[in-house]
């Protein structure tokens, strides 16, 4: 037997497989961190990649927005005193820097970090926002693929606009990255309808909303770009800046070399976990990663998710669809068309998951919540979970598992396509 440990809320659970099943176990790379984040940031803004430095590029008098994400905040934090440090070496004053922070669709941020980054920003004598569907937003135009953008304010006003993020894999995304902040998290929802909605009924979503986030990135004229790439436990291993367009393409290839697995071939059985918290405190942020068990499973393969969603179902809308529309994404894909929600756009791609392969859970939800779920069974522990696919797929079947589902990009090798 062998035993392997998947990442569940804030501890592990052990799933014990016989050594004839076990195909593999899909793993992250390693590499090692930077020590201090600050040295990093300033070394990357005296070294710009495709751009004269941040110094050279503003002007006493102009209007600076920095963009983060709030999920992101408590990285990106260290970046906006450096920032300032830059802006005052050209005239500029902290007072001219908004730092606008973009809501994630996909993720929340921990209670209480909001709060304590505004207090932050205000003593670096800088402006803050926190932009929502509720803030006002202005056309900037209209995109080739017929992208209709509408962004916050007093970010299309800025003449400075800096992109602060981090770079990394996003099941509904392939990568998370400056583009999707801010199309995402600074647009208004019908501006978001039209990049996720086209990807709705898709079986791989994330090569399409990639592209039209990358190709309706280019009419936000991005003054400036700061993007970092971590390990899986949290450390810098790479930090760009200078070129949006450029930063993004070097960003990439340091995320790949850790995040991009290539895998021989498709197995009867895969073990998921999202990658423990924060990714499974909810079922909302958990079964994004089904996205990526689907690259590796065989066509009427077995799905186990592990995830401890102490949160329950998470967001109000993702519940309320789930409910209304059950085992019938058709009908919810129908009804996004007319009225939009993120959780609705969620519950849709799980919905249709459920109905396209045989998935069970590992997790602490209540019985009630699955029963409003056809299609899905929950297990208690991992191992009574291995025992039913092992006999819904066949005593000999081959099971593979993710450990980091949200963080991995599985790849399957040219010829078991």
């Amino acid at each position: 037997m062998v035993d392997v440990w998947l990442p569940y809320g804030n501890t592990e659970v052990c799933v014990r497989v016989p050594a004839e099943n076990l195909q593999n176990i899909v793993r992250i790379k390693e590499k090692v961190s930077a020590k201090k984040i600050e040295d990093e940031v300033r070394g990357s803004l005296e070294n710009p990649i495709g751009s004269r430095r941040l110094s050279e590029v503003v002007r006493p008098g102009e209007r600076v927005a920095l963009v983060l994400s709030a999920s992101e905040a408590p990285v990106i934090k260290p970046i906006v005193p450096l920032v300032l440090e830059e802006m005052s070496r050209a005239g500029l004053k902290s007072s001219d820097l908004t730092v606008i922070v973009a809501q994630d669709l996909f993720r929340s941020e921990a209670e209480g970090v909001l709060g304590q980054l505004k207090n932050d920003i205000l003593s670096f004598g800088a402006n803050m926002i926190i932009h929502d569907f509720s803030s006002e937003t202005i056309p900037i135009g209209e995109f080739g693929s017929g992208i209709k953008i509408h962004i916050n304010r007093v970010f299309a006003e800025s003449k400075v606009r800096i992109s602060a993020s981090l770079v990394e894999p996003d099941p509904y995304m392939l990568y998370r990255w400056g583009g999707s902040s801010i199309l995402l998290g600074l647009s208004s929802i019908e501006t978001v309808r039209q990049i996720l909605s086209p990807a709705l009924n898709l079986d791989n979503p994330s090569d399409l909303i990639f592209k039209g986030i990358f190709e309706a990135s280019s009419s936000l004229d991005i003054t400036f770009a700061i993007n970092i790439v971590r390990n899986i436990k949290g450390g810098i291993v790479g930090l760009v800046s200078g070129d949006f367009e450029r930063c993004l393409q070097e960003s990439i290839r340091i995320a790949d070399e850790i995040y991009r697995v290539s895998v021989e071939k498709r197995a009867d059985v895969v073990f998921i976990s999202p990658g423990g918290s924060p990714f499974d405190a909810s079922l909302f942020e958990a079964c994004r990663c089904l996205e990526n068990a689907l690259r590796i499973s065989k066509r009427d393969g077995v799905i186990i998710l592990v995830a401890e969603c102490s949160g329950g179902y998470g967001r109000v809308d993702f519940h309320e669809a789930l409910s209304k529309f059950r085992g019938d994404p058709k009908s919810l894909e129908r009804s996004l068309q007319k009225r939009f929600t993120i959780g609705g756009f969620v519950a849709c791609r799980f919905l249709r998951v459920l109905r396209g392969a045989n998935i069970g859970m590992v997790s602490a939800l209540p019985d009630f919540y699955i029963s409003e779920m056809e299609g899905l069974k929950v297990f208690r522990t991992a191992n009574e979970a291995l025992t039913y696919a092992l006999e819904r797929s066949g005593r000999r079947s081959k099971v593979s598992f993710i450990p980091h589902g949200n963080l991995t990009l599985p790849t399957i090798e040219e010829g078991e396509r």
